[in-house]
């Protein structure tokens, strides 16, 4: 079960998500569903009860990509956006991990999912696409531990 409510206007998610960079760094992994939406996220999903953010990150990867990768926390994202006339906090633990393997395809679709495709993008032309959280772009760059605060204003 997701740690994932909803109470009147308001919900809440608990999410790990990954940076996922080719060996020579000059790739990311990003996914985008196909219903409409015209933006980029990173890979990831919510965080089950009783699991731990790292735990969950492997798992996600494992089930969406069928990639078994080391990752490293490098950043906690604490994201607030209004959708649907809900207020949504969501949480997310962000993790740094490399893809050492041969890519095949720029572009191939998710295992559990037939509507979300994941992208292999050149990292410098990522300003060219539309990636949520806005906070995402300079995160990817960062080799810091971060903590991130962003908030739509309204």
């Amino acid at each position: 079960m997701n740690i994932d409510f909803e109470k009147d206007n308001y919900k809440f998610n608990a999410r790990a998500s990954a940076i996922i960079l080719n060996k020579d760094k000059t790739k990311i992994l990003l996914f985008k569903v196909e219903d409409g939406r015209d933006y980029f996220l990173l890979p990831g999903g919510r965080i089950e009860l009783y699991e731990d953010s790292l735990t969950a990150i492997k798992r996600e990867v494992m089930e969406e990509l069928g990639f078994d990768i080391d990752f490293n926390l490098c950043a906690i994202q604490e994201n607030f956006v209004e959708k649907d006339n809900k207020k949504i906090t969501q949480y997310s633990f962000c993790y740094r991990g490399i893809y050492n393997d041969i890519i095949e395809s720029d572009r191939f679709v998710c295992k559990d999912n037939k509507k979300q495709y994941f992208y292999w993008i050149d990292i410098d032309k990522l300003s060219n696409y539309k990636v949520y959280p806005k906070s995402t772009y300079s995160l990817i760059k960062s080799n810091d531990l971060e903590h991130i605060i962003e908030k739509k204003e309204s």
